[in-house]
């Protein structure tokens, strides 16, 4: 009965030592995965940092080409006026000439 006893335990041991190193591995497992986890949030950051940045940079060069915008519509009313008034005149020098 004693030996059957001392086999029972040497099983149950065997068992407890195999699921020690199955601890044990998993444990490492679960280090390697923080610290890939750890790496992948740091990326993160920086990559929404470099959008942000982005994000501001593009902001201000919209409001460049805005105000470009702006004084490119502003020079072309005053050329269309131009352009007008010379045509006004062209005709006006025409009637008194008698060319129209």
């Amino acid at each position: 009965m004693e030996k059957e006893i001392l086999k029972v335990l040497e099983q149950i041991n065997g068992k407890l030592d195999r699921q020690e190193e199955t601890l044990k591995l998993q444990g490492e497992t679960l280090k390697e995965h923080t610290g890939i986890l750890s790496g992948l949030r740091n990326g993160q950051e920086v990559l929404k940092a470099e959008i942000s940045e982005l994000r501001l940079q593009n902001a201000k060069e919209i409001g460049e080409i805005k105000e470009q915008l702006k004084g490119i519509e502003d020079s072309v009313g005053v050329l269309k006026e131009d352009t007008w008034q010379n045509k006004k005149d062209i005709h006006r020098i025409k009637k008194t000439m008698g060319m129209s």
